[in-house]
């Protein structure tokens, strides 16, 4: 019901109750006609943060949506078949739950928001044979991926190995051999705390620990072989007619975890062994549950015995160690965090788990408080939270942070480096477009520098490119060019995020603006005081979420008079909160529409609108400034422009320039005289929690620690790096997170200016970034490089970086550099497993 307080779900032959808080029966709950239950899975699907439930009955698979803790019942019509489980997961990292269906033919069911449900199960390689039961989990840490270990009825065990971009591979892990068969019951539970998830399986045979060696699943053979071996009764089978999971679970707070298994206790002695500490001291469960039901800080056990009665085990061990409960909530990540993995470290103690949408409670033994606190959100952010004080139940909402973006350029201004805004916002290298689409990439973007932002040091310019982002970007040129004009007359150059074929570098000139007379957002409401200045107070009225998709939406404007022989240009002032690739995954599995990019509209003789330009652009990231020519696009006399969009697209000044025709100008290209690729941190970002404000970041406040891992691979050897600025040559810089280039441009080679001339600075930079979001094209690595003659990114296999003599002797020279720092563990590599 959404209270933060875990409730039970218990169910059989003969139907379903749904227990709040593990002790109240919750009547009229929408659930009382189910009979012959299998299984049930919860899972928020819709996100709405209450979790809703997919049901396995004798009859087939059901969903049932949660109404504020009622259920009705899902309207989509489900595959049939045989099943045993049902899985919720985001195999595609779109930012919702798909469902898997395990049985006799395993199905796959992606989660398309409000086209409902596809199924998908022909793009996953199931292996034959019935599946019993599955566990999500990470064979390798810290990667985000969402492997799926499944267990079969003949005992085998595969596990399907996440590569991303809706892509998965099946391994079968001979090595664990086949124990029991028939029913299973697989987990993933750190045992040991070293920080790689483990799995527990419990047949009819008994309970098999099989531990994550580095990566590698082996079975701990001389540690809990099976229940039968640990039993107070050895001679006896154990549990002939075992129904459900062992129970993992820290009774006494001592930051390891006991085992709970037919009635007894296995006290956890470390390095994922066990001994018997009481042996059928608790009642004997046929299936268990551990939750902390009444908030007290120690966890309890929720037991249906044989009789078929269930039963709630309160959890009153005498104890002085200290807890800390954890709850999360996301938001731009699933609200429930389902699949946040939250790191606790006390002193030498380390524990990792994943969250499942309840509370979950560490064991802090005598500390009174936790040094660090860490969850990896879903789609891979950080979030630290140091010196938490033991005894509390600490909640925690996902803090705004940016993932990627693009490379930040600061200017030196005469007293501080100043932030501009980013670059390569054209070049979304690999970025994902739509559903299995990726975005074609530009490679050249000109900068303008504002007025007073650029400013002599000694006898240089200095900028500096910093890279503050989860991503990679590969610089080839980099220009600094001195563009002399007439005095009154503001430049603007071409440039934008827009479709091929991208627009060739020309500059305008304005010397007389013409502002809207009038202009009305989608709903009518006056925006017009927004749009006159370059003041920073943004159109905001429409509707939008947090993964920066907003309402369809649009602006009106009414130019009167403007531009009466059809000639003109628009220029307009904004920013964009971009939505990631993995959002625009989902859009486009929802709708063919998809993301819809501004288009232009004007009014035609009958008074309708018309698109005139479907791909009008908008700008490339943080504050910039485009321009539209609108020369013979007026349909009418009206000179009314409508510009539609759902994309988080803030505008600010907005006005037409009848001037179409290029300005007289004088153009000095400054190469870097140096250029220090070097580690620095990152800038302190200041960060609207709205979004309607661009996020800026101040250089002179920095900090050397990482909020993620750098993408693996070879990066440019930190040092001087100016000859692979001069061209466009595909020998480019490779820097990673917390990199920058202090570039230095000497102001020897420029002329002096003619009187009545000004100088406007534009900064040319040709290359690409890269982020390291799950639905972008090699994310999770440095490789492959991209080049100039390449047809899109991916490249096709008949394509390649050069290999030729100059290529490979810059790769050998300056391509040597593996990232640093790497974020890591809280577990340090020299403290002991326990």
């Amino acid at each position: 019901d959404g209270d933060g307080h875990p409730d039970l779900l218990v169910w059989s032959e003969n139907g379903v109750i749904l227990l709040k808080n593990g002790i109240t029966p919750v009547a009229g709950a929408g659930l009382e006609e189910l009979k012959g239950v299998v299984s049930i899975a919860p899972g928020d699907f819709n996100n709405d943060g209450l979790a809703d439930l997919a049901v396995i009955t004798h009859s087939g698979a059901e969903l049932y949506l949660n109404r504020n803790g009622k259920f009705e019942k899902y309207p989509a019509k489900m595959p049939s078949g045989t099943f045993t489980k049902a899985v919720w997961l985001d195999y595609d990292h779109d930012y919702d739950l798909d469902l898997i269906l395990l049985g006799d033919k395993s199905v796959l069911l992606r989660y398309e928001g409000a086209a409902g449900f596809s199924d998908q199960s022909s793009h996953f390689p199931f292996v034959s044979g019935r599946a019993v039961d599955a566990a999500v989990f990470e064979l390798i840490p810290d990667n985000n991926e969402a492997d799926l270990a499944v267990q079969y009825d003949d005992g085998s065990t595969v596990v399907y190995h996440d590569k991303l971009l809706g892509h998965y591979e099946a391994e079968a892990q001979p090595q664990l051999g086949r124990v029991g068969s028939g029913s299973a019951y697989l987990q993933a539970f750190d045992i040991n705390n070293d920080g790689w998830s483990d799995l527990v399986l419990t047949t009819s045979a008994g309970i098999q620990l099989i531990m994550n060696d580095h990566g590698k699943l082996v079975k701990n053979a001389d540690a809990l072989p099976f229940i039968r071996a640990l039993s107070a009764h050895p001679e006896e089978t154990v549990a002939p007619n075992l129904t459900g999971p062992a129970v993992l679970v820290d009774l006494a707070n001592r930051s390891m975890a006991e085992l709970v298994a037919s009635g007894s206790l296995y006290r956890n002695l470390g390095q994922g062994k066990f001994e018997l500490a009481r042996a059928e001291s608790l009642l004997r469960g046929v299936t268990g549950v551990q939750a902390d039901f009444d908030g007290d800080g120690r966890v309890d056990l929720a037991m249906v015995t044989q009789d078929g009665s269930v039963e709630l085990l309160k959890n009153d061990t005498v104890t002085t160690n200290h807890f800390l409960q954890v709850q999360l909530q996301g938001v731009k990540n699933f609200k429930l965090a389902a699949g946040a993995v939250v790191e606790v470290k006390a002193g030498a103690w380390y524990q990792k788990r994943t969250y499942a949408g309840v509370p979950l409670v560490f064991g802090l033994r005598d500390y009174s408080e936790a040094d660090t606190v860490r969850i990896t959100w879903p789609n891979g952010l950080v979030q630290n939270e140091t010196r938490q004080l033991a005894g509390n139940q600490a909640a925690y909402k996902e803090k705004p942070r940016l993932s990627g973006s693009c490379p930040m350029i600061f200017a030196w201004n005469g007293k501080k480096f100043e932030f501009i805004t980013d670059v390569l916002g054209v070049a979304p290298l690999g970025a994902s477009s739509g559903d299995g689409d990726y975005f074609p990439v530009n490679h050249r973007e000109y900068i303008r520098i504002p007025e007073n932002a650029l400013h002599f040091r000694g006898n240089h310019y200095e900028i500096r490119i910093t890279e503050e982002l989860r991503e990679v970007s590969y610089l080839d040129k980099i220009q600094l060019i001195a563009v002399d004009h007439k005095t009154g007359e503001e430049l603007f150059t071409n440039d934008k995020f827009s479709g091929p074929p991208f627009p060739k570098f020309r500059l305008y000139g304005v010397k007389h603006k013409r502002y809207p007379i009038s202009a009305k957002d989608q709903e009518g409401a006056d925006v017009l005081p927004r749009l006159l200045e370059r003041d920073g107070k943004y159109v905001n009225t429409f509707r939008r979420n947090s993964s920066g998709v907003a309402e369809l939406h649009h602006i009106d404007l009414d130019f009167g008079k403007s531009a009466p022989e059809n000639r003109a240009v628009l220029v307009l002032n904004g920013w964009v909160d971009w939505a990631d690739g993995s959002t625009f995954r989902a859009a486009g599995q929802e709708s063919k529409e998809g993301l819809i990019f501004p288009y232009l509209q004007v009014k035609d003789a009958a008074g309708r609108w018309q698109t005139a330009i479907q791909d009008m652009g908008m700008p490339s990231g943080k504050p910039k400034t485009i321009v539209v020519d609108l020369s013979g696009k007026f349909l009418s006399k009206s000179r009314e422009i409508r510009i539609v969009t759902n994309l988080c697209v803030y505008w600010d000044e907005i006005f037409l320039s009848e001037q179409a025709a290029p300005p007289a100008v004088k153009m000095t290209p400054l190469s870097a005289e140096s250029a220090d690729l070097r580690y620095r941190g990152f800038s302190q970002p200041v960060i609207d929690p709205a979004h309607t404000q661009p996020e800026e970041f101040d250089y002179q406040t920095w900090s050397a620690t990482t909020m993620w891992n750098p993408t693996p691979g070879l990066y440019t050897r930190y040092g001087e790096v100016a000859e692979l600025l001069l061209r466009m040559d595909d020998r480019m810089v490779i820097m990673g997170s917390g990199d920058e280039i202090r570039l230095r441009f000497h102001v020897r080679s420029l002329p002096p200016l003619p009187r009545d001339w000004e100088r406007t600075f534009l900064l040319l930079v040709d290359g690409w970034a890269k982020d390291a979001d799950a639905n972008t094209a090699y994310s999770r690595s440095v490789e492959p490089l991209p080049f100039h003659g390449m047809t899109s990114y991916p490249y096709p296999s008949s394509q390649h970086f050069p290999s030729d003599k100059i290529h490979r002797a810059y790769q050998e020279r300056f391509n040597i550099r593996t990232p640093i720092p790497d974020l890591g563990m809280l577990r340090t590599p020299d403290q002991p497993a326990h």
